[in-house]
């Protein structure tokens, strides 16, 4: 059985999460740097967990099945950066990403912003897909030709693609838990 927890800021690291987060997101994004021609900016990634990030995170056990991670953007503090979306290979296909994006539109939905933003790969088709579905518009990032800026508006909220299928979801949900 999987448990969700919002784990904020230093209790990433009071939690003894940090090794596990970076350790899932080396083995999720080495495809994607290998493809583009650079290595797992592991040092970068330890730093961005200083950043005060919130997470939603998934366990199946004491491990890290999967997470979504947020924080006020650097560019505009009424943007919502989402720093990363990570499964674990095992849990893929399982509903697990399904489960995520509902808690992370709960958790943020009480929050006051104005919109979103995202850096992606280029070379990670999935993820670039993955934005696209759900609503958000992927523009040149002027700082990395590597990678697109992934930006959308608040009503991604409760006007994206993925809204009815997390309503669906979530139903079902409710209906398995009460029987």
């Amino acid at each position: 059985m999987l448990e969700v927890r919002v784990v904020r800021g230093a209790e990433v690291f009071d939690e003894g999460l940090a090794e596990r987060i970076v350790a899932l997101d080396r083995q999720n994004m080495r495809h994607v740097w290998e493809a583009a021609g650079m290595e797992y900016p592991e040092e970068s990634r330890r730093r961005g967990l200083l950043s005060d990030p919130t997470f939603v995170i998934a366990f199946d056990g004491p491990a890290v099945a999967g997470y979504v991670e947020y924080l006020r953007s650097w560019n505009d503090p009424r943007r919502i950066y989402v720093g990363s979306v990570q499964i674990d290979g095992r849990h893929r296909h399982t509903g697990l990403l399904l489960l995520l994006l509902d808690e992370f539109r709960s958790v943020v939905s009480r929050e006051d912003f104005d919109g979103f933003e995202a850096g992606v790969q280029k070379v990670n088709t999935p993820a670039v897909e993955l934005y696209r579905r759900l609503g958000f518009r992927l523009e040149p990032n002027s700082r990395n030709e590597l990678s697109w800026t992934a930006r959308a508006g608040r009503e991604l909220l409760t006007d994206s693609p993925v809204v009815p299928l997390l309503d669906r979801w979530r139903r079902r949900q409710t209906q398995r838990r009460s029987v």
